[in-house]
């Protein structure tokens, strides 16, 4: 394992690892008309592969849902184009810090930023908070948009697993990730879009870990606030694939 965003006011620019998202904006860099907003296909491999599985558990619930997980892969790409979801980042996994094989649906994903040192100078708890807060309620709604997951009685929570980078690296330097991953137990997260509890409580009681990149922090207690950013930032330019509602 290897995650804040910013509006335009406070720094925070977009980086172009997203294929269409680059070509659009080198195209406002050199003054050239922006691409076509028809998107490549997402990738494949950012769904976990059947036979990775090792256990029955895991694997039926791939078997069952593999639609679901592929058409989340192409919603997070077409709808959230900063986002970039890691390879094998989306499926059942077994969080490692539980002892039976409970199985979460976890999504993995890079937030494709520039790096911010008013940011990074913040605490971890006040870093993880604000990405918590960015993001996490955000994706878990686009986790759920399948309401039969909720009713799957093998399914036991949902992770989502943010990273960004901390800095530009050198030349010859590998870059660095700060990392949060965050473990809310299925009925919180029913209980979050049922709406009888708000942010500030799923924030409480989930589970988040957080990495200073691949040196593991451990549990951090993170506030949550509403932030609608995920929701209403649009790419200038682009529009996303047609076949999606993107909410």
């Amino acid at each position: 394992m290897r995650a804040w965003h910013g509006a335009c006011g406070n720094g925070l620019g977009m980086r172009s690892t997203h294929a269409l998202l680059g070509a659009l904006l080198v195209a406002g860099m050199l003054g050239l008309p922006a691409p076509a907003a028809s998107a490549a296909e997402p990738q494949a491999d950012r769904v976990l592969p059947l036979d990775r599985y090792t256990s029955d558990k895991g694997r039926t619930l791939a078997q069952r849902y593999d639609a679901i997980l592929k058409k989340l892969n192409a919603g997070i790409f077409n709808c959230m184009p900063w986002l970039d979801v890691k390879k094998e980042g989306i499926g059942f996994y077994k969080p490692k810090h539980l002892a039976s094989d409970a199985r979460y649906l976890s999504l993995n994903v890079d937030v494709d930023q520039q790096p911010n040192a008013t940011f990074m100078a913040q605490p971890v708890e006040g870093r993880a908070s604000a990405m918590f807060s960015r993001y996490v309620p955000h994706l878990l709604r686009a986790m759920t948009g399948a309401a039969e997951l909720l009713a799957e009685p093998q399914l036991d929570g949902f992770t989502v697993i943010v990273s960004w980078l901390q800095k530009e690296p050198g030349a010859r330097e590998r870059p660095v990730f700060d990392t949060i991953a965050a473990f809310m137990a299925k009925p919180l997260v029913a209980d979050y879009l049922a709406a009888r509890v708000g942010v500030a409580q799923l924030a409480e009681r989930a589970q988040v870990l957080a990495w200073d990149g691949e040196t593991r922090l451990g549990e951090v207690k993170v506030r949550g606030w509403a932030d609608d950013f995920a929701r209403t930032y649009r790419v200038t330019g682009y529009t996303p694939d047609p076949r999606f509602t993107c909410r």
